[in-house]
């Protein structure tokens, strides 16, 4: 009874499998929606070329923030499947076969999948806030200081990142 159990147990990592499938899958509707953006992006500079208006400009700037933004999310999805496949599965052969498998895939605990995307969520809100600030135009001297002590707290928080 005590082998079953324990059969049992070792068995039920294999439903990690649903998280794994279910972010690859995500990762593939972020990436096509990424795509949907460029190609947005490139009916904008098309209408820029042509008419040279700050408007679109603007427009365009946002959407390539969007555009950063969007395949970072993808990027945390495929990282955390990748992740969630090696601790609980298995370790990726052809990751192993792979230069960039060693870059992206050295995960050997929870905590450095956490540290992993860590990083990455850390850009994506480095991003937002640039893409807040793009829009937000100061009225008074103390936004202008928010403004200056984000910027700070953010150049700090990547310092701190990179241990």
């Amino acid at each position: 009874m005590h082998q079953l159990f324990e059969r049992f147990l070792w068995s039920s990592r294999l439903s990690v499998m649903v998280g794994v499938v279910s972010c690859i899958i995500a990762a593939f509707v972020v990436f096509a929606m990424g795509l949907k953006d460029v190609v947005h992006m490139l009916q904008l500079i098309w209408g820029y070329v042509f008419s040279g208006s700050h408007a679109i400009r603007n427009d365009l700037v946002m959407v390539v923030v969007e555009i950063l933004d969007t395949f970072l999310l993808g990027s945390v999805l495929l990282i955390f499947a990748f992740g969630l496949y090696e601790l609980f599965i298995s370790n990726l052969g052809e990751a192993s076969k792979s230069e960039a498998g060693g870059k992206i895939l050295i995960i050997s605990s929870i905590d450095s999948l956490k540290s992993k995307l860590g990083k990455v969520i850390l850009m994506m809100l480095i991003i937002k806030v640039f893409s807040f600030f793009s829009e937000m135009k100061p009225a008074t001297s103390l936004d202008l200081l928010y403004m200056g002590v984000t910027v700070v707290l953010i150049a700090w928080s990547l310092k701190l990142s990179k241990d």
